[in-house]
């Protein structure tokens, strides 16, 4: 029976129940596809953790769609959430170090001041350098790339900017309201 089989077989009968085959099945799926009401599927018929993050439209999930409790701390921790996803691989508004200069006229390791923050965990110091002059330094932490703000801070009418930044020192300026150089507090933060 193979051999009778074999005999009638030829290129164009091969192709042309391939075809055959073929476009039966794919007609088959989409009669298949369209005999499916739109919305029709809901999560009776989803599986518990079939769905996955590559399986949702960006920006398809918002928050009046999670319930309360539906995102734990555990959700949340620290490697939870791809950033380079959220803010690309730059981490773009991830706060680097902030700090607060409680020291205008006098070097000063604010490290343990209650308002520093260094994402490296190295100290944190500032150098007066003069009059209205300082040099902060967060230590081990690479700031090239990012963005510094300072802004002076007190009683007085002071204002503060940055007179430039590389690798892990900011170089901070105040003023008077007449514009003279001043010794002031002043914050400072930092984000890529």
């Amino acid at each position: 029976m193979f051999s009778r089989l074999m005999s009638r077989m030829t290129y164009a009968n091969v192709a042309s129940t391939t075809a055959l085959v073929l476009v039966i099945g794919g007609g088959g799926a989409a009669v298949a596809a369209s005999m499916l009401p739109a919305n029709s599927v809901g999560s009776r018929q989803i599986v518990n953790n079939s769905v996955k993050s590559p399986d949702l439209k960006n920006g398809g999930v918002k928050s009046v769609d999670l319930k309360d409790g539906g995102v734990s701390a555990v959700d949340l921790a620290d490697g939870a959430i791809d950033r380079a996803s959220l803010f690309g691989t730059g981490d773009l508004g991830i706060v680097r170090a902030y700090a607060w200069n409680s020291s205008p006229s006098a070097n000063a390791d604010l490290t343990n001041n209650g308002y520093t923050y260094n994402r490296s965990g190295g100290p944190v110091n500032v150098t007066h350098n003069g009059a209205g002059s300082y040099t902060i330094t967060f230590a081990g932490l690479n700031l090239n790339g990012g963005n510094v703000v300072v802004s002076g801070y007190g009683g007085s009418p002071t204002w503060c900017t940055v007179g430039g930044w590389s690798d892990s020192s900011v170089s901070v300026r105040c003023f008077d309201a007449a514009g003279a150089p001043t010794d002031s507090y002043w914050t400072i933060s930092a984000s890529d």
